[in-house]
């Protein structure tokens, strides 16, 4: 019977969003739903999904192309994983194959190549140029543009495109796996073979008896681990011939985290809260059935040692658990400690690590081979065997959140595969989001209330300085005097300081005093940051410029740098603290593959007084000796125009300030800020989670947000500013016309985004806010905007500028 598929291609263009038919070859016919493929599509040669198989003729009569190669012999995509990707396209109004291809490392299996060759007969018409690249292809048939290259200084790619122009040339494509296999030769003795006797013969080849003996327990070894004791390949080749050893090879697993962790397989035993928190949990691993908890623990409080526990207990089901942290300067802990537990069974997946190495633990993770999987927000995206137990710590964190399409939220994915996989679902953090606690608060989440250290230790005593008081008793500086006198103090205890400046740079913007132009970024408009390596740098597309001399505007040399971010901080606290020993934390220190936990792991180990950093010292870490924290310009945040703003600010205080005190010794805390009157910073003062969710909740059911309503962000954008303005207001009038009850639908806008023109392109948004997501998703693929290029849709957006 001859067969056709529907594959998805994978690629990332919006506009592609149906499967497209090809037939199924008949030496492929063993191919089923989930593997991946080689097809044809248009000039170019890519990779597929197969999403349905049937019969051939089942749909209209028309050409169709056949699948040229295969790339799994067995589906890549897991029924499971399928469902997944379904749900994923429904609900953030993406194509099936851009949501398959999250599950896929690196999102390409293939990397494809142009290749050329010559036709038998070439135009006279050819430059010498020309004719010089001709004669390269027609000698070496299939060669691709690296070839090419090597062969000339010129323009390559024009040469090529007038070679195809006048068909002296024809281009095909050739692909690639993107990563390969490590294998390793491994010995073992043949039993059957070697014997006492045997060894007793063997008086003059001293070597290869050694090496027998050494081999004598049955253990399989290694070639290079043979090589540390000077047994050669000669002579592993000699025995091998004569039949005395086996020699096979072993898939090698790439893992940057190997050696971390003792294996010690030793715990301290459960508090008396996390034995109650944990009562809770243990009947639903039990039982194998999905439900998701909320789990509110202090910092301090020990939810690491919870969410050890009920791996503990879903290993033992023979099951998988995955832990989530949202950033990738949080797995190095949390390894560390996992590790200690469950030695070998843990693999780690996050976007520093190599394709090949995230294909490795893809692998381990396929074949039931690691039990424990830690990572980032990608990692839920791995092909689990038996998942029992979902972990996203931190559960608040905007970092969850993905910011390119699919623009996706961990915990939505989270909740769907928990009921997939019938497996539990804890959301844990000290400052949970509004949405969840409110959930909670409903019932629809298990509420865990953690409200105490481990140990009974103390919160930290945390201080507020109203920077404009410093301002008026003349402190220009960064630091308000109270925080240098606590930096002073902890130095003096030979203690430990983290400080926080949620903005990385010297200066946050450079502005000429004459004229008040303030130098922007030339593709989003917005202000330049001034580096100590003498540049400006636009934090949001990371584009670099030359500190000018004169104004570009009136050409005024007043040219002054204005605000403070943590390179300036550094420079402040080296000049006021000779004697500390400083180290940085940031995007501009952490560039390198694992230079956050080297930084972490100095400073832990005593080699440094402070850290100072963004927010990614805020959270996550414990470090004993750390009893001091500074909070730099803590309610910054409040100054953006977000209804999640003050959320933030809170969050920001309560997790840095979580630091301090985490040892034997009280923690201390200053907070610096101008609106110390403001709830979300007292609340965070005061570490008093329930008295910011009341003051914040009537607020949001006011305004009708979250938890209230789910939110759509539309940003229309073009390269015409009326036009984008024009679709935005078109866009508007037909929502109004199609949902009339206020009550249950609303729209604001349209209002310029935040970044009004990237790069020539103009924005606008919309915010669509509903009680009834379904009704609004399905609007909005009747009128093509789930396929529009020019409309980004943002579902559930953490951020609505």
């Amino acid at each position: 019977m001859k067969l056709e598929a529907d594959i998805f291609i994978n690629i990332p263009v919006k506009s592609i969003a149906a499967s497209y038919t090809y037939i199924i070859p008949e030496k492929f016919h063993f191919l089923q739903i989930g593997c991946r493929v080689v097809v044809p599509f248009g000039p170019r040669t890519m990779e597929g999904f197969i999403v349905r198989i049937f019969p051939a003729g089942a749909k209209e009569d028309h050409p169709l192309k056949e699948i040229i190669d295969i790339i799994d012999t067995e589906p890549y995509f897991t029924d499971k994983v399928i469902q997944t990707a379904y749900f994923i396209a429904d609900f953030y109004l993406c194509s099936l194959g851009e949501a398959l291809r999250l599950f896929i490392p690196g999102k390409n299996s293939i990397k494809l190549r142009s290749i050329y060759s010559a036709v038998s007969e070439p135009p006279a018409n050819l430059s010498a140029q020309e004719r010089i690249l001709y004669d390269f292809i027609a000698a070496n048939p299939g060669c691709d543009l690296s070839q090419l290259r090597a062969k000339t200084d010129d323009d390559i790619f024009a040469s090529i495109k007038t070679l195809l122009q006048k068909k002296a040339i024809l281009q095909d494509y050739s692909y690639a796996q993107r990563s390969h296999k490590i294998f390793e030769t491994y010995v073992q003795i043949n039993e059957k073979t070697v014997n006492s006797t045997l060894l007793q013969k063997m008086t003059r080849k001293r070597t290869q008896k050694r090496l027998l003996e050494f081999l004598a327990d049955g253990k399989s070894r290694s070639v290079n681990e043979l090589a540390k004791y000077n047994f050669s390949r000669s002579i592993l080749k000699t025995l091998a011939d004569n039949n005395y050893i086996h020699l096979t090879k072993q898939q090698i697993f790439r893992d940057s985290y190997t050696g971390v962790g003792l294996g010690k397989n030793t715990i301290e035993n459960l508090t008396r809260e996390q034995q109650s928190a944990f009562a809770e949990i243990l009947p639903f691993i039990q039982q194998a059935k999905a439900h998701t908890f909320l789990l509110h623990g202090v910092t301090g409080s020990g939810k690491t040692r919870l969410y050890i526990e009920a791996a503990k207990y879903v290993l033992a089901a023979k099951k998988q658990a995955l832990i989530l942290v949202p950033e990738i300067v949080l797995t190095g802990q949390l390894v560390l400690s996992l590790k200690n537990f469950f030695a070998d069974e843990v693999v780690v997946i996050h976007s520093r690590l190599t394709v090949g190495e995230r294909n490795d633990s893809f692998m381990r993770i396929r074949t039931n081979n690691a039990k424990i999987i830690i990572g980032a927000r990608s990692a839920i995206f791995a092909p689990f065997c038996e998942l029992g137990l979902i972990v996203m710590d931190e559960e608040h964190d905007a970092s969850y959140k993905q910011d390119e399409s699919p623009r996706y939220h961990t915990r939505d994915i989270a909740q769907k595969m928990s009921t997939l996989y019938n497996a539990v679902l804890i959301l844990g953090s000290a400052t949970p989001s509004i949405e969840s606690y409110y959930y909670a608060q409903k019932k629809i989440y298990t509420l865990l209330k953690m409200p105490h250290r481990i140990d009974n230790r103390p919160l930290p005593c945390i201080k507020c300085v109203d920077m404009r008081e410093e301002l008026h008793l003349g402190n220009h500086h960064i630091l308000s005097r109270a925080l240098a006198a606590l930096i002073d103090k902890t130095l003096k205890e030979k203690q430990q300081i983290i400080i926080m400046l949620n903005r990385r740079g010297y200066s946050t913007f450079v502005m000429c005093r004459s004229c008040g132009l303030v130098i922007k970024c030339p593709q989003c408009g917005l202000p330049l940051v001034y580096h100590k390596g003498n540049y400006l740098q636009c934090h949001h597309c990371d584009i670099r410029e030359a500190v000018p001399d004169t104004c570009p505007s009136c050409n005024s040399r007043y040219i002054k740098f204005f605000g403070s971010g943590t390179e300036k901080l550094e420079k402040e606290l080296q000049e006021t603290f000779p004697q500390a020993r400083i180290i940085r934390m940031d995007r501009d220190t952490t560039g390198k593959k694992f230079a956050h936990q080297n930084i972490l792991r100095a400073f832990k180990a005593g080699t440094y007084d402070i850290l100072l950093g963004t927010q990614m010292v805020a959270k996550g870490h414990d470090i004993p000796s750390v009893t001091a924290v500074g909070i730099i310009s803590a309610d910054a945040s409040l100054n953006m125009p977000d209804f999640r703003s003050a959320e933030r600010c809170f969050s920001l205080i309560t997790q840095t300030a979580g630091r301090a005190g985490r040892g034997t010794l009280k923690g201390n805390v200053i907070v610096q800020g101008y609106n110390p009157e403001h709830y979300a910073v007292t609340c965070g003062i005061a570490q008093d989670y329930d008295a910011f969710y009341k003051q914040e909740l009537p607020l949001r059911k006011e305004l009708f947000y979250p938890p209230y309503a789910k939110l759509v962000k539309l940003t229309i954008q073009h390269e015409k500013e009326n036009q984008a303005l024009q679709k935005a207001l078109k866009i508007r009038e037909i929502f109004k016309k199609n949902f009339t009850d206020n009550r249950i639908h609303q729209l604001i806008g349209p209002a310029p985004s935040i970044i009004a023109n990237f790069r020539g392109i103009y924005r606008f948004n919309l915010l669509l806010k509903t009680t009834d997501l379904t009704a609004i998703n399905a609007f909005l693929r009747s009128i093509g905007l789930a396929t529009d290029k020019d409309v980004k849709i943002d579902v559930n957006p953490l951020n609505t500028m």
